[in-house]
């Protein structure tokens, strides 16, 4: 089995912060598997961090809001050919590995979907969906704490 990789020194922590769930995926590139979780701040803003990597790669796991990617998705104007160097804004400075493994993860939520045979070029849902996907999420810690 894979070493699976972690960045314990970086790890970012929130007061109240509360998991809604773990999860994992595999990575955009097929090498690995990538773990994930989503929480909630104490203003209730749905945050998505990277908490492990099985493949080669550094990462940052650093707490992105879901606000800021959807931010960047949306504001891009070419919304049907998504690569993860997209999200890299959100990441500045940090790991260039980080972009994709956030795709792999948006992408296993149903965020955005992967473009026929492409592996690396997404669709992104749209805006409605989008944000009915995130209060979905956020309804979550009504009935759990963690999936």
């Amino acid at each position: 089995m894979p070493e699976t990789k972690t960045n314990p020194s970086t790890s970012q922590t929130i007061p109240n912060k509360h998991i809604l769930k773990t999860s994992s995926c595999e990575a955009l590139s097929g090498n690995g598997t990538i773990g994930y979780e989503l929480s909630l701040d104490n203003k209730k803003a749905l945050h998505i961090r990277i908490t492990s990597n099985t493949g080669g790669g550094y990462f940052s796991d650093e707490l992105i809001a879901m606000a800021a990617i959807e931010n960047i998705l949306f504001s891009l104007a070419d919304d049907e050919r998504l690569a993860s160097t997209a999200l890299q804004p959100l990441f500045k400075g940090k790991s260039v590995n980080t972009p994709a493994f956030l795709m792999a993860a948006l992408r296993n939520e149903g965020f955005v979907k992967p473009i026929g045979e492409l592996k690396r070029y997404h669709q992104c849902l749209d805006a409605k969906s989008f944000k009915a996907l995130i209060k979905k999420l956020q309804k979550l810690s009504a009935s759990s704490t963690t999936l």
